[in-house]
């Protein structure tokens, strides 16, 4: 079993300050299986989720620390508002924005409101927002106060050259 440290993982140097992470590789007695597990918090667990799915956003890392609080947001609003009108319009209110601005993910002099703009609105060219939401595609699946979450990629080879 090998472990690694958050700063052997890490390339940025802002998520490096900001994760605290612990990954474990197992080897497994089924072949063609590699399984890692990783002890995060709550709010690294999107910007894990969000390195792990990069291929198919294509967000450069500042959209995607913007993105992945909008979804920790999102999750922290869940647990509290059921109706999904009022979930969106408070996940997109000037609050969350300040909050988001404000984040230790962007330092000690935080993010602009200009740049948090700019960022929404590639989001929305993205198809990552659309008309005021989240793509379902891009929120991960977690059940209020969830213990664990794993994600499984099958890759079927399809030529054997």
């Amino acid at each position: 079993m090998y472990a690694l440290d958050a700063d052997q993982l890490m390339t940025s140097k802002t998520l490096r300050a900001y994760t605290s992470t612990m990954i474990t590789y197992k080897k497994r007695k089924m072949s063609n299986v590699k399984e890692a597990t990783l002890n995060l918090k709550l709010k690294d667990l999107f910007i894990r989720w969000l390195d792990v799915t990069k291929s198919f956003h294509k967000l450069n890392n500042q959209q995607q620390q913007v993105l992945s609080l909008l979804l920790y947001y999102h999750y922290q609003y869940k647990k509290e508002i059921t109706n999904n009108k009022i979930l969106w319009k408070v996940l997109f209110d000037y609050d969350t924005k300040i909050k988001i601005m404000e984040d230790e993910l962007f330092g000690e002099k935080g993010m602009n409101s200009n740049s948090l703009h700019n960022i929404l609105t590639m989001l929305r060219k993205k198809k990552i927002i659309i008309d005021g939401e989240i793509s379902k595609m891009f929120i991960p699946d977690l059940t209020s106060n969830c213990k664990n979450f794993k994600i499984i990629f099958n890759f079927n080879i399809v030529d054997n050259e």
